[in-house]
């Protein structure tokens, strides 16, 4: 009998390389920026010291922090060539293809594209986090028809210009706070799938936009920056408390999951959810949109009692279960959901960037190269004869695309 080859399908568990950037460990439910609590830095900090933290791997001096708030509302107004891409994309196209297109477009107008200098870089991702933010806002004006669209007051934080781009108005301070929490709690989460899409695409000595368009990319799956649009879509479809006991018992019986809860790393709690959790909690008090949170705080109370009854399991909500109904009750359409993921997940993206391009961990291979076990069609050494295409009987009908004839034998 030949040896079964092992092997990891989708690398789960399998270590392929060393950051200093954050720490993610899920069996005890903690997650730190640079050696900082999540739970400090989401009470704490500002969303502008972090990407300081993240890009520079230290927290920044007053002066360092003015700088770089600074930079981040010089920057943050779009290219001429950028802003006729926006209107040039049709009002239909999907936001996540708008931005990532955006994305690779913002490449010509950055001066420093493919220096090999950290420092360059450095103020090619605070460029790339400033106008990734005004991009989304701005296709928000455009597919609305807000075209005049609104300029960002020369005292917004980050924060603040993305939620007044959005809506048109100036928000309030709460409002900000929450947005700025958001964005903290989602800037980075170690070598999830886009970040290693980035970091990957990196290792080729591929220029910072092309990366971060890479882990675009890879966010706009339903696997993976899809979810929260997910969890959103299940509530509207529960629509009342009164409708989720039998909703989730209907969902347990098919065997279906229940969006939101469980996390591929994470067997205990989500420490951003429990952080959103009540920072949603004191926010959205006594507000009419409060009613979309309090629906998923029954709809996870039923659903885990439930699945530990039912099914043993013991899932806990992670950081989409609460985020959707804030970013709803926020006014931002369903289907940027994942756009907002990927505004605060850039400066995590630029962070491992500048971390693989500089081998600022410990130092590896420069190209990621991994391998694969062929298990197609095999004739032998040689190779299968080739037969002229007038010989050639094809597959059925239907077949074509299925390996119709990929059970050629490989015994030898």
């Amino acid at each position: 009998m030949p040896e079964v080859e092992t092997k990891n399908i989708g690398l789960r568990g399998v270590t392929v390389a060393d950051t200093r950037i954050s720490l993610v460990d899920g069996e005890k439910g903690l997650l730190n920026y640079r050696g900082y609590a999540i739970e400090t830095l989401a009470q704490q900090s500002t969303f502008e010291e972090v990407v300081f933290l993240l890009l520079m791997g230290r927290l920044p001096s007053r002066s360092e922090l003015e700088a770089t708030t600074g930079a981040l509302r010089d920057l943050r107004a779009l290219p001429a060539s950028v802003e006729a891409y926006l209107r040039a994309r049709p009002r239909t196209a999907r936001p996540m293809d708008v931005v990532q297109g955006g994305i690779t477009a913002l490449a010509d107008d950055d001066p420093a594209l493919g220096s090999t200098n950290r420092e360059d870089l450095v103020r090619s991702s605070l460029r790339l986090i400033a106008r990734t933010a005004t991009m989304a806002s701005r296709w928000l004006q455009l597919r609305g028809g807000r075209d005049g669209g609104e300029t960002a007051a020369a005292e917004d934080s980050h924060a603040g210009a993305f939620l007044r781009g959005l809506w048109g108005r100036t928000p309030t301070p709460d409002e900000v706070r929450l947005m700025d929490a958001l964005l903290v709690l989602h800037a980075e989460h170690s070598l999830n799938a886009s970040t290693f899409a980035a970091r990957e695409v990196a290792s080729t000595r591929a220029h910072l936009y092309s990366s971060v368009s890479a882990a675009f990319g890879a966010l706009s799956g339903d696997l993976h920056g899809g979810a929260n649009a997910s969890v959103m879509r299940m509530l509207l479809e529960i629509e009342d408390e009164s409708r989720v006991e039998d909703w989730v018992a209907a969902r347990i019986k098919a065997g279906q999951r229940v969006m939101g809860l469980g996390h591929a790393v994470y067997v205990t709690t989500d420490p951003r959810a429990a952080i959103l959790r009540d920072l949603a909690a004191e926010v959205l008090d006594g507000r009419e949109e409060e009613r979309w949170f309090r629906l998923a705080l029954k709809v996870q109370e039923v659903a885990r009692r439930r699945l530990r009854e039912e099914k043993a399991l013991d899932l806990y909500p992670n950081v989409d279960f609460y985020s959707s109904p804030v970013l709803y009750a926020m006014g931002i359409p369903i289907d940027m959901f994942p756009v907002f993921f990927g505004v605060s997940r850039t400066a995590g993206w630029c962070a491992h960037v500048i971390e693989e391009t500089f081998a600022e961990a410990q130092p590896k291979p420069a190209l990621y190269r991994p391998d694969a076990s062929y298990v197609g069609r095999y004739c032998g050494p040689a190779g299968c004869e080739f037969v002229p295409i007038e010989a050639r009987g094809g597959c059925p009908t239907g077949a074509e695309f299925k390996g119709c004839d990929d059970r050629t034998t490989r015994e030898s």
